[in-house]
């Protein structure tokens, strides 16, 4: 009798389907893994402002201002996905800093120590050679020295500076070298304007573009100031988009292609 056939091709016909199974889960994995793979979509980068005019205002749409319009539109014209934030100075530092998240700021100088941490579009703005702010009635103390080296010599003069914050990179070299007396302070330019104004320093410095409107901003009136300008003072450096390391190299070029700004 042949009954022990059928076990065997019942066994046979098994392994036979189990073959052509695994045979048709490795034709399908191969297609899968054929098939060109989807690009991930870029999360958005947040962009950072302040409001000091004629800098950067909110508006509406995005951002105004000297560094904040051709920020935005360099973001939007280079079809970057991102979202604007009002945050503090400080704080969008230590963001960048500490490489926390895809973080820009606008309008920054370029500077060594930020460029272990930080990286840099093409400029957006270059300044005009900074004036001393003073008030009138100190006008007389602080506009009397005809260079840098003079002014900082006399350490009756307060000169008030920001943490963290740039002048340009030969004002800020002068200002160590040569150590005048100062204060620092974490605030914002309008209340720094406001604290020349109550005496608690004699002057800062403030590009010439800024200072009448941050003067009305400030809620004073600009007979209140005197802008004393000097002929040692440096040439003004180009403010750039500043951004964290997390940010795409292929982010900043496409912002550096966007970018309107010629030297």
């Amino acid at each position: 009798m042949n009954f022990l056939r059928t076990p065997h091709c019942w066994v046979a016909g098994k392994r036979t389907r189990f073959a052509e199974v695994a045979r048709s889960s490795l034709s399908l994995l191969a297609l899968i893994l054929s098939l060109p793979v989807l690009a991930q979509p870029q999360p958005p980068v947040t962009l950072h402002y302040i409001q000091r005019p004629p800098y950067m205002t909110p508006t509406a749409e995005g951002l105004a201002g000297l560094t904040g319009l051709p920020t935005y539109l360099a973001f939007k014209n280079a079809h970057v996905p991102f979202h604007i934030e009002e945050t503090s100075f400080a704080r969008q530092l230590h963001m960048l800093e500490t490489n926390s998240g895809q973080d820009c700021m606008i309008g920054m100088f370029k500077k060594p120590e930020r460029e272990l941490f930080a990286k840099y579009t093409k400029p957006v703005y270059q300044d005009q050679p900074q004036i001393l702010l003073t008030t009138s009635a100190n006008a007389s103390k602080v506009s009397r020295f005809e260079s840098l080296l003079d002014l900082f010599g006399d350490k009756s003069l307060v000169l008030l500076v920001k943490l963290g914050y740039s002048y340009s990179n030969s004002l800020d070299a002068l200002i160590e070298r040569y150590q005048p007396k100062r204060i620092t302070t974490t605030d914002e330019n309008l209340l720094m304007v406001k604290a020349i104004k109550m005496k608690m320093a004699d002057y800062m410095f403030m590009a010439p573009e800024e200072a009448a409107v941050a003067i009305g901003a400030a809620g004073f009136d600009r007979a209140d100031f005197k802008q004393v300008k000097l002929k040692s003072m440096p040439d003004g450096d180009y403010r750039h988009i500043m951004c964290s390391k997390k940010v795409p190299d292929e982010v900043i070029n496409k912002l550096n292609a966007a970018i309107k700004f010629r030297k």
